[in-house]
């Protein structure tokens, strides 16, 4: 009897782990419609500028553009961790200079703070114009920059004409500089994210990644770094990384970019990549730094996706466009499916196959 409960017991434990499905299960009744999310993974533009030109991405626009996003999120991250960051330099002081912008310089124009700059967009935006002056639009960009909210400046600054992008209405001529300095390069974030956004009508977009978890490389032994590098160039030198940069380098149109973010979003085209690099990790034989290194990638990822679930929370039955690294569209896809009225959209519907 003992040995047939034992057997049970085990068969129970089996099956629950084999079919695990969210708390709430699979598909939960919802009250109105599902919020609908597409993650978009992308490389980072920033690194093809003078390869790749801007107008390369208008067949991918053009797809996306159909789906009609109501909401679109970035990778990068928000003013008020940045603001964070900024006033706790011991733990944050180098991650703030890697992944923030001092925009000091017009907080000091507007005489505001991070935060009341913060506060004065989302006031001006709950009582937005339903046809918004050029007056109305350099203000709201001078505000989202004094928030630490660069690219929803920039849906502000595409929104205007070209003789209106000019100083005046607190924007000040450095911050008419900043925004055409950021022109002068690509970034999926501005290219993507808020051109998309200025297209479809779209005040803002929503900076969703998170760099909290960085404190875990705080005092780390410097041996770390070897291994780290050791680790990257076999990773480099692997099959998956050859054939990458064989796909970045086929790229020589709009036809072609598309292509290339066809294959990035394909079902688990980024699953030999991340095992290597991250499950690699996860199962190297130093005591400590690759379950650090694969444990920091983890912790990253979950707030990533809280971001997102605390912007959805607000808006439910929205359309959700997720613009982000393509390393992070696994974790972003596998995570949202435990979310109870998200529901995830196929890329491929999306940009054809």
């Amino acid at each position: 009897m003992r040995a047939c409960l034992w057997l049970a017991l085990c068969w129970c434990l089996t099956a629950t782990a084999a079919d695990f499905t969210p708390p709430l299960g699979a598909e939960p009744t919802v009250g109105g419609e599902r919020t609908q999310m597409l993650n978009l993974g992308s490389t980072h533009l920033s690194g093809h500028t003078d390869q790749w030109q801007r107008e390369w991405l208008e067949p991918l626009l053009r797809r996306l553009q159909r789906w009609q996003p109501t909401l679109i999120t970035v990778e990068g991250l928000s003013g008020a961790q940045c603001e964070m960051m900024r006033q706790d330099p011991a733990r944050f002081g180098e991650v703030f200079d890697s992944y923030c912008r001092d925009v000091s310089a017009f907080q000091r124009a507007l005489a505001l703070t991070q935060a009341q700059a913060d506060l004065s967009a989302a006031e001006r935006l709950r009582n937005w114009p339903e046809t918004p002056t050029a007056a109305d639009r350099r203000q709201l960009l001078m505000l989202f920059l004094a928030a630490g909210e660069p690219a929803s400046a920039m849906v502000q600054w595409l929104q205007l004409a070209e003789g209106e992008r000019v100083a005046g209405d607190t924007l000040t001529d450095d911050a008419v500089g900043w925004m055409r300095d950021r022109r002068a390069r690509l970034n999926e974030s501005y290219d993507v994210g808020s051109e998309l956004a200025a297209r479809l009508g779209l005040e803002r977009v929503y900076a969703v990644d998170d760099h909290t978890s960085d404190v875990l490389y705080r005092q780390l032994d410097p041996a770390y770094g070897p291994w780290q590098e050791a680790r990257f160039a076999a990773i480099r030198e692997s099959d998956a990384i050859t054939q990458l940069i064989a796909r970045e380098g086929s790229v020589v149109d709009g036809d072609s970019l598309l292509n290339y973010y066809r294959q990035m979003n394909a079902a688990g085209a980024q699953d030999a990549q991340v095992r290597a690099d991250f499950g690699g990790a996860m199962a190297d034989a130093h005591p400590r730094f690759g379950r650090l290194y694969a444990g920091w990638w983890e912790t990253r990822n979950l707030r990533m996706m809280a971001n997102f679930r605390e912007l959805t929370a607000a808006h439910p039955g929205a359309r959700v466009l997720n613009i982000v690294g393509a390393s992070h569209k696994p974790w972003y896809d596998q995570w949202a499916r435990q979310f109870g009225d998200v529901s995830v959209v196929d890329v491929a519907a999306i940009l054809g196959r």
